[in-house]
Protein backbone atom coordinates (compact mmCIF):
# COMPACT_ATOMS: atom_id res chain seq x y z
CA UNK A 1 0.00 0.00 0.00
CA UNK A 2 1.28 3.54 -0.87
CA UNK A 3 1.46 6.25 1.52
CA UNK A 4 -0.47 9.52 0.58
CA UNK A 5 1.11 12.62 0.32
CA UNK A 6 1.14 15.11 3.43
CA UNK A 7 -1.64 18.11 2.57
CA UNK A 8 0.35 21.42 2.09
CA UNK A 9 -1.81 22.93 4.43
CA UNK A 10 -0.94 20.93 7.32
CA UNK A 11 1.69 22.01 10.33
CA UNK A 12 3.50 18.54 9.37
CA UNK A 13 3.89 19.63 5.87
CA UNK A 14 4.83 22.65 6.86
CA UNK A 15 7.51 22.20 8.69
CA UNK A 16 8.69 19.75 5.99
CA UNK A 17 8.82 22.21 3.39
CA UNK A 18 10.79 24.64 5.93
CA UNK A 19 13.29 21.96 6.51
CA UNK A 20 13.92 20.69 3.13
CA UNK A 21 14.23 24.53 1.94
CA UNK A 22 17.44 25.15 4.18
CA UNK A 23 18.98 22.44 2.35
CA UNK A 24 20.88 22.55 -0.94
CA UNK A 25 20.07 19.87 -3.81
CA UNK A 26 23.34 18.32 -5.37
CA UNK A 27 23.20 16.13 -8.22
CA UNK A 28 23.35 12.19 -7.65
CA UNK A 29 26.82 11.11 -7.33
CA UNK A 30 26.26 8.06 -9.82
CA UNK A 31 25.44 11.19 -12.62
CA UNK A 32 28.09 13.18 -12.68
CA UNK A 33 27.66 16.74 -14.13
CA UNK A 34 30.14 18.80 -15.68
CA UNK A 35 30.98 22.44 -15.22
CA UNK A 36 28.97 23.50 -17.87
CA UNK A 37 25.92 21.55 -17.07
CA UNK A 38 25.48 23.33 -13.63
CA UNK A 39 23.28 26.53 -15.28
CA UNK A 40 20.81 23.68 -16.54
CA UNK A 41 20.91 21.78 -13.21
CA UNK A 42 20.20 25.04 -11.60
CA UNK A 43 17.23 26.22 -13.38
CA UNK A 44 15.88 22.42 -13.66
CA UNK A 45 15.80 22.54 -9.46
CA UNK A 46 14.15 25.48 -9.28
CA UNK A 47 11.05 24.47 -11.18
CA UNK A 48 9.99 22.78 -8.17
CA UNK A 49 9.92 23.15 -4.22
CA UNK A 50 12.93 21.39 -2.87
CA UNK A 51 10.77 19.15 -0.22
CA UNK A 52 8.69 17.71 -3.89
CA UNK A 53 12.11 16.34 -5.45
CA UNK A 54 12.53 12.68 -4.96
CA UNK A 55 15.84 10.71 -5.61
CA UNK A 56 14.29 8.93 -8.78
CA UNK A 57 13.50 12.82 -10.08
CA UNK A 58 17.24 14.05 -9.50
CA UNK A 59 18.54 11.58 -11.83
CA UNK A 60 16.08 12.76 -14.15
CA UNK A 61 17.22 16.16 -13.57
CA UNK A 62 20.57 15.83 -14.00
CA UNK A 63 19.79 13.68 -17.12
CA UNK A 64 18.31 16.75 -18.63
CA UNK A 65 20.69 18.92 -17.58
CA UNK A 66 23.08 17.17 -18.96
CA UNK A 67 20.69 16.94 -22.31
CA UNK A 68 19.84 20.62 -22.37
CA UNK A 69 24.06 21.49 -22.24
CA UNK A 70 24.68 18.85 -25.25
CA UNK A 71 21.22 20.82 -27.11
CA UNK A 72 23.79 24.10 -26.52
CA UNK A 73 26.62 22.53 -27.59
CA UNK A 74 25.33 20.91 -30.61
CA UNK A 75 23.19 23.43 -31.95
CA UNK A 76 25.92 26.04 -31.60
CA UNK A 77 28.02 23.97 -33.66
CA UNK A 78 24.91 22.88 -36.46
CA UNK A 79 25.08 26.93 -36.89
CA UNK A 80 28.65 27.06 -38.07
CA UNK A 81 28.41 24.16 -40.44
CA UNK A 82 24.92 24.85 -41.66
CA UNK A 83 21.57 22.73 -41.94
CA UNK A 84 23.03 21.64 -45.37
CA UNK A 85 26.80 20.15 -46.24
CA UNK A 86 28.01 18.70 -49.01
CA UNK A 87 30.01 15.37 -49.54
CA UNK A 88 32.73 14.38 -50.80
CA UNK A 89 30.90 14.16 -54.36
CA UNK A 90 29.89 17.45 -54.05
CA UNK A 91 26.15 16.68 -53.49
CA UNK A 92 24.01 18.20 -51.04
CA UNK A 93 22.76 16.85 -48.18
CA UNK A 94 21.04 17.37 -44.68
CA UNK A 95 24.24 17.80 -42.01
CA UNK A 96 23.93 14.47 -39.63
CA UNK A 97 24.12 17.08 -36.50
CA UNK A 98 20.53 17.93 -37.61
CA UNK A 99 19.48 14.65 -36.41
CA UNK A 100 21.64 14.49 -33.30
CA UNK A 101 19.86 18.29 -32.46
CA UNK A 102 16.44 16.75 -32.65
CA UNK A 103 17.57 13.34 -30.66
CA UNK A 104 18.38 15.21 -28.00
CA UNK A 105 15.69 17.95 -28.24
CA UNK A 106 13.27 15.11 -27.98
CA UNK A 107 15.01 13.21 -25.11
CA UNK A 108 14.81 16.85 -23.36
CA UNK A 109 11.14 17.21 -23.57
CA UNK A 110 10.69 13.45 -22.54
CA UNK A 111 12.65 14.20 -19.28
CA UNK A 112 10.63 17.53 -18.65
CA UNK A 113 7.67 15.82 -18.88
CA UNK A 114 8.71 12.98 -16.48
CA UNK A 115 9.54 15.26 -14.00
CA UNK A 116 6.21 17.05 -14.62
CA UNK A 117 7.30 20.58 -15.78
CA UNK A 118 6.69 20.61 -18.96
CA UNK A 119 3.82 23.46 -19.72
CA UNK A 120 0.57 21.55 -18.89
CA UNK A 121 2.24 20.17 -15.42
CA UNK A 122 2.95 23.49 -14.65
CA UNK A 123 0.30 25.85 -15.76
CA UNK A 124 -2.76 23.20 -16.07
CA UNK A 125 -5.35 22.75 -18.76
CA UNK A 126 -4.99 25.44 -22.33
CA UNK A 127 -8.35 26.69 -21.42
CA UNK A 128 -6.70 27.84 -18.05
CA UNK A 129 -3.79 29.44 -19.65
CA UNK A 130 -5.62 30.73 -22.30
CA UNK A 131 -7.69 32.96 -19.39
CA UNK A 132 -5.38 33.69 -17.47
CA UNK A 133 -3.12 35.24 -20.04
CA UNK A 134 -6.12 37.09 -21.66
CA UNK A 135 -6.56 38.62 -17.76
CA UNK A 136 -2.87 39.75 -17.95
CA UNK A 137 -3.25 40.69 -21.29
CA UNK A 138 -5.75 43.33 -20.28
CA UNK A 139 -4.25 44.61 -17.33
CA UNK A 140 -1.23 45.15 -19.40
CA UNK A 141 -3.28 47.16 -21.75
CA UNK A 142 -5.41 49.30 -18.86
CA UNK A 143 -2.60 49.46 -16.55
CA UNK A 144 -2.99 52.65 -14.36
CA UNK A 145 1.10 52.60 -13.41
CA UNK A 146 2.09 53.86 -17.08
CA UNK A 147 0.86 57.62 -16.10
CA UNK A 148 3.10 57.48 -12.97
CA UNK A 149 0.09 59.25 -10.74
CA UNK A 150 0.01 56.03 -8.62
CA UNK A 151 2.47 54.61 -6.03
CA UNK A 152 4.00 51.69 -7.64
CA UNK A 153 3.02 47.94 -6.00
CA UNK A 154 5.65 45.38 -5.19
CA UNK A 155 5.29 41.75 -4.34
CA UNK A 156 7.14 40.66 -1.85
Amino acid sequence: MTSRKQRIDSITAHVEVMQAALHNIAPPAHIPLTEADAPFWANIIAEKAKAEWTAHDLEIAAMLAQSLRKLRDEESKLDIEGSVVARQGGNAVQNPRCRIVADLHSRAMKYRQTLGIHSRGKDGEKRDVDKRRSQAFAVEQDNPLDDDLLARPTVN
